[in-house]
């Protein structure tokens, strides 16, 4: 469950697997970003409350070091920035039930060098494996 953040940058907290100990590290998403986010529709906003602190928690893969992204603001700190992918339980429909994931996608969520979500959103997966972005060797340094 999140818990908030109290300092100038609003944010809350989220726990997210640490694939370098294999155990538990924390993950911010912050205020404004999850209210632009909610501005778009129920879709994203339930896709910020639910699929992304499970993706997060329960990665399927993890990658490092962004080769190229589309969204990504390119910081000199990009080779530590991750991916978690993975298959959520559900996907969300524009009134914000609760649907079957999409087939043949997965879902992706980013954090920067300073453990910020930044982005996520459902791709292509590979079709060797339903568990990672189509093209992952070329968008990424390594896997984790």
């Amino acid at each position: 469950m999140p818990s908030a953040g109290g300092n100038r940058r609003q944010f809350i907290i989220l726990d997210a697997f640490d694939p370098m100990t294999g155990g538990r590290s924390k993950v911010q998403i912050s205020h404004d970003r999850m209210q632009a986010v909610a501005k778009r529709g129920l879709v994203q906003a339930s896709e910020c409350a639910y699929i992304v602190p499970e993706i997060l928690k329960n990665p399927k893969a993890v990658f490092e070091g962004i080769r190229w992204d589309e969204d990504e603001d390119r910081f000199e700190g990009s080779a530590a920035w991750r991916c978690y992918c993975g298959m959520p339980a559900h996907s969300y429909r524009p009134d914000g039930t609760p649907a079957p994931p999409y087939l043949d996608e997965v879902y992706l969520v980013f954090i920067n060098h300073e453990s910020v979500a930044y982005n996520w959103r459902w791709e292509k997966c590979d079709p060797d494996d339903p568990n990672v972005p189509n093209g992952h060797a070329e968008r990424f340094k390594k896997r984790l």
